[in-house]
């Protein structure tokens, strides 16, 4: 009878002497690390666990010595917190972020002009900065920091082996150790996280940063590192493979480097590394005299790694030691004076001072700072083959040479292993000891730290670090509701015109708008570059319609939608024009005062003649000068002589050509007629002779004073155009020549005006001036300057208040360093192109010494439309120049047709007559040359927009006194109630 052949594995069981293939032993992965896992930000060897932290940038340049020494001691306490702790410390760099800049300074062009065809694109402007910045091998300096937070004991390391099992049956024992150490690592947190270290626990991108650049060091660092998935941060035994696969380290015997071997962007580079040490140092004078002694590297034009490994002492161990060296020093002291009777050497008393010293301060004051500590300093420098790494490793030693002795050592390849975060010390060779002051004076974080990343390009830092500067001028209006005010201050030939036309025309490629008023002209050849010529207009002030300049029509008249947002918005919309008419009868009565002689405006009966026509004529905005000479010629008639010999004076400065601009043509279009939307606006005045800056009034010529009140006038028209446009587009107004609008009142009330309503109607304005004084001197422009460049300025009272503006401290020894930016050599006589320095303050509390680039290879048009250095070679035949010389407000000679010239030329004064010269056109005859009409020769117009304020100010204040008049106009007109302001002030004024 047959029998069922039972399964063997029916009942779930498998047979004695079995096993699955899925059970077999598995081979097992050893990291060649001493690292064993890493947690978030600790890292756990066999016998130790580190937290680890990136340290913040530390300001060092134009800081007093008492806020570094601020900062060094505040490094010192959180280091003394540390006590019996073993502390390391890496610095390391990275490559500039170029595609990380690139991507917010995309995203942050809002409102971006069209390409236009031919032209230099957007893809192609942001390429080629991109390909520029990738050139200049920059780097930012990462400073990280590993604190010991424990030892492990036996059982921790036994769990760590038997996870993978834990894992599955007690989850919760893998975590233990970890949740054990909770409360320690959330007091280091806050420990470093103080003032002076800034340290925040590094995240999982840090970390594999870290672990790269330490593994494989001395090669290239990738432009980028492929991110860390979200949400992982923990790298297991087998994860440590990421590090070190492909990285190989050897070293021939008595090698002076060791090699480096790894895959960089899929390809196999070798570098050799010479590992050097610190050895013996003197006195430093830190920061008297010298700089943080860890800084002195960043002046290598090479990178250069740190690693220093520290360990904190307990003061009893200090003590005990202390104790047995002075024993040994005073044996043998008594061995030189009882035994021998002869006195002890100068170096062993010295020995003896110092033991004292260091017990003293063991005993007494704060022990944090006083606290002592022993480590290594490591530094590691790479190169292509040994002889460039041995030549590099040199220059560190003249570096540092003579007052700190860097060595050399053997065992290359056990000290370039240290630089690993976990891995054994490889000598106690070259211990250093000292307070923890005394290393808190190598300050490893202090680098140069202004701008941000997602502005345009100025340049470059050119201190003891050196890294790219991005500046958003619209930063401090949009984020950190800041003033959007700019000061730009240095002498003549400093780069002032050279650094405003690099802002607007990387700007206006962003999408910003700008006017400028530059009256020498250069910044008029930006509207003629083919990618901005569409959205651009030059207009030559001296050589437009009458009337541009009228006073009552360059200050904008407010609208009420522009209150909306305000508690009473009608109330604040008939504040605003009570204060627009008083402006424009105090700026038409300046400028009529500018207009008179020195003599007959200083006169008290004069002013008295002009307010009382001023006050008749009114404010509003469609009223002209003309009006104020009918009225004092009514006066005159009225027995008011002196009325009389005013405007016999201001009848004979009508006559002037330039004058014509005051006083509108009612026979012919207006002037302000709207026109289409420009992004750049570039007014200049060229022929006009503006004093000497500094003169007194009464040495102006007419022709000067003439000048000072149309600039005046200029600036006032500039600021009208912020208010055109919505309030939120990025706008900005670069003012050249301004140190004469603040030797005017109303200049004065001007720069005050823009400087409040930046923020208001996201305006950065710019203020050229060659003397910082200049713009001090107006009330309140210190408070409320966000932003600085300093050019080079020799005086010494200049440079005082440049630092001023700049806020730095002043009498420590920068006043010299201003005189001594963009250096040239004395018997150098090739033309001075080279970029020009300056001292950029962003606003937001840094400042540092920066060089203006503008050397991109794409931006070549750019650079030699900005080029104001004349070159008689540029002209072929004496006399005749050449076909690419023009003048600054000229239109390129496109489509130009020929004009015989007679032989004894053309007269072109502004008295010529077009109809005397029957082969030009009247627009050839205004451009200056026979060409076809730019975009300077269009009509243009303006609306206007006027700010809303929230309190009157001073000046507003001083205005009132002119409004009566204005507000009786006003209410018959609109049949408006009084404002309370208005009366408030009557009342105050009521026994006058």
């Amino acid at each position: 009878m047959a029998r069922e052949k039972r399964d063997p594995f029916r009942d779930g069981r498998r047979p004695a002497g079995r096993a699955l293939q899925g059970e077999a032993k598995l081979p097992t992965f050893s990291p060649t690390i001493a690292l064993r896992s890493i947690d978030g930000h600790v890292t756990r060897t066999g016998t130790q666990v580190m937290a680890w932290y990136r340290l913040s940038p530390q300001a060092w340049s134009f800081r007093s010595d008492g806020q570094r020494e601020i900062l060094i001691r505040q490094i010192a306490a959180q280091l003394g917190e540390l006590q019996g702790r073993w502390l390391h410390l890496r610095v390391t760099t990275r490559p500039y972020p170029v595609h990380m800049w690139a991507e917010s300074f995309d995203q942050n062009a809002l409102g971006r002009m069209p390409d236009v065809p031919g032209a230099l694109g957007w893809e192609a402007f942001l390429e080629g900065e991109q390909r520029h910045l990738m050139g200049l091998s920059m780097s930012d300096k990462e400073v990280f920091l590993g604190v010991e937070v424990s030892g492990r004991s036996m059982i921790d390391r036994w769990v760590e082996r038997a996870a993978p099992m834990l894992g599955r049956v007690v989850p919760a024992a893998v975590r233990a150790e970890l949740s054990a150490l909770e409360s320690e690592l959330n007091h280091l947190d806050a420990l470093v996280a103080g003032a002076g270290l800034d340290a925040v626990p590094a995240g999982a991108s840090d970390m594999s940063w870290l672990m790269h650049r330490s593994v494989a060091l001395g090669l290239p660092a990738p432009r980028s590192l492929s991110d860390v998935p979200v949400g992982v941060g923990r790298w297991e035994s087998e994860d440590l493979a990421t590090f070190t696969d492909g990285v190989e380290l050897y070293q021939d015997p008595y090698a002076p480097t060791v090699k480096v071997t790894g895959r960089v962007r899929g390809q196999s580079v070798t570098r050799d590394v010479a590992v050097l040490s610190v050895g013996l140092m003197e006195g430093l004078r830190i920061p008297e005299v010298d700089d943080p002694w860890m800084q002195h590297s960043d002046r290598l034009p090479f990178p250069v790694e740190w690693s220093a490994r520290m360990y904190i002492r307990k003061p009893e161990e200090v003590t005990g030691e202390l104790q047995r060296q002075m024993g040994k020093v005073r044996s043998q002291i008594r061995h030189y004076t009882h035994d021998h009777d002869l006195e002890p050497p100068m170096s062993l008393a010295r020995q003896a001072d110092r033991v004292l010293e260091v017990e003293d301060e063991l005993t007494s004051g704060l022990t944090q700072l006083n606290t002592r500590l022993y480590g290594w300093w490591r530094i590691a420098v790479s190169g292509r083959d040994e002889s460039e790494a041995i030549q590099r490793a040199q220059q560190v030693l003249d570096l540092y040479s003579p007052k700190v002795q860097i060595e050399h050592p053997e065992a290359q390849y056990r000290y370039a292993r240290e630089f690993i975060p976990g891995e054994q010390l490889a000598s106690t060779a070259y211990r250093r000891r000292g307070s923890v002051t005394w290393a808190a004076a190598g300050v490893p974080a202090a680098t140069a730290s202004v701008g941000d990343r997602r502005g345009i390009m100025l340049g470059e830092t050119c201190t003891a670090t050196r890294r790219p500067v991005a500046w958003d001028p619209w930063l401090a209006q949009e984020v950190r509701r800041a003033s959007g005010l700019t000061a730009v201050v240095g002498g003549l030939g400093s780069g002032k015109s050279f650094l405003t036309g690099l802002i607007v025309y990387k700007t206006l490629r962003a999408g910003a708008r700008w006017t400028v008023l530059d009256p020498s002209g250069p910044l008029a050849e930006l509207t003629r570059l083919p990618e901005l010529a569409s959205f651009s207009r030059h207009i030559n002030l001296l050589r437009a319609d009458p009337g541009i300049l009228n006073p009552y029509r360059v200050v904008a008249e407010p609208r009420p939608e522009h209150f909306l947002d305000d508690e009473d918005p009608e109330r604040s919309w008939r504040r605003e024009r009570l204060l627009a008419a008083a402006t424009r009868r105090r700026l038409v009565l300046d400028v009529l005062s500018g207009l008179l002689p020195y003599d007959v405006a200083r006169m008290p009966h004069t002013r008295i003649v002009l307010l009382r026509a001023v006050r008749e004529v009114g404010g509003a905005a469609d009223r002209h000068p003309g009006l104020v000479i009918d009225a004092l010629r009514r006066h005159q008639r009225e027995g008011e002589d002196h009325s009389g010999v005013v405007a016999d004076f201001l009848e004979e400065r009508r006559e002037l050509p330039q004058a014509a601009l005051l006083f509108p043509d009612t026979s012919r279009d207006d002037p302000w007629a709207a026109d289409r939307d420009y992004r750049l606006t570039v007014l200049t005045m060229q022929g006009m002779t503006l004093p000497r800056p500094g003169s007194p009034r009464e040495e102006w010529t007419d022709n000067e004073a003439l000048a000072v009140e149309l600039l005046n006038l200029a600036s006032w028209l500039t600021q009208r155009t912020i208010y055109d446009a919505d309030r939120n587009i990025r706008k900005g107004v670069a003012l050249d020549e301004t140190h004469f609008l603040s030797q005017v009142p109303t200049g004065k009330v001007l720069i005050d005006r823009l400087a409040r309503d930046s923020r208001k109607f996201n305006v950065r304005a710019l203020f050229a001036s060659q003397l910082a004084g200049d713009l001090l001197r107006v009330s309140g422009f210190a408070s409320l300057v966000n932003a600085v460049f300093v050019g080079r300025t020799d005086d010494e009272e200049a440079q005082t208040e440049a630092l001023r503006l700049l806020r730095v401290p002043t009498g420590v020894g920068y006043e010299q360093m201003l005189g001594t930016l963009s250096p040239r050599p004395r018997h150098d006589d090739r033309p001075d192109d080279t970029p020009r320095q300056f001292v950029f303050a962003d606003g937001h509390g840094g400042v540092e010494k920066i060089r203006i680039d503008l050397e991109a290879p794409h931006l070549d048009h750019v650079r030699e439309a900005l080029d104001t250095n004349p070159d008689a070679n540029r002209v072929a035949v004496r006399g005749v120049p050449t076909e690419g010389t023009r003048a600054p407000d000229e239109p390129r000679a496109v489509g130009a047709r020929q004009v015989v010239v007679p032989a004894g030329g053309i007269d072109l004064d502004d008295d010529t007559d077009p109809a005397d010269l029957p082969d030009l056109s009247a627009a050839e005859v205004r451009s200056g040359a026979a060409t076809r009409v730019g975009p300077g020769d269009e009509s243009w117009g303006l609306q206007v927009i006027d700010p809303e304020r929230d309190t009157a100010d001073d000046t507003q204040l001083e205005l009132l006194d002119d409004l009566e008049e204005g507000w009786a106009d006003i209410d018959e007109q609109d049949g408006l109630a009084e404002p309370a302001e208005l009366q408030d002030h009557r009342a105050g004024e009521g026994g006058r």
